[in-house]
């Protein structure tokens, strides 16, 4: 599943072409994929649970306010999927 992910979240981020930059990637073996994401004045944070328990979180980098907080559990990778795009969408407008 996580190599699906990686492989997901890579192309799509390329595919938007607005800026954001992968700042780190951490794979915990079969149980846990975090992501560090930046683009100009933003940060997100992804993390996706082995039992596709998904958390991302935005925040503006000088004044330190939270844009977004959410944890959802999906049933399956496809609905997982959805989320993280409608987010990373919704991340790369930010301005």
């Amino acid at each position: 599943m996580f190599d699906s992910l990686k492989q997901y979240i890579t192309k799509f981020i390329d595919s938007l072409d607005k800026g954001i930059v992968i700042e780190s990637e951490v794979l915990y073996g079969d149980a846990k994929l975090e992501y560090a994401l930046s683009k100009e004045n933003f940060m997100a944070s992804i993390s996706v649970l082995s039992d596709y328990t998904y958390d991302f979180f935005t925040v503006e980098i000088e004044s330190e306010n939270t844009l977004s907080v959410k944890t959802e559990k999906f049933t399956n990778l496809d609905d997982l999927l959805a989320e993280l795009k409608a987010d990373l969408l919704e991340f790369s407008s930010l301005e």
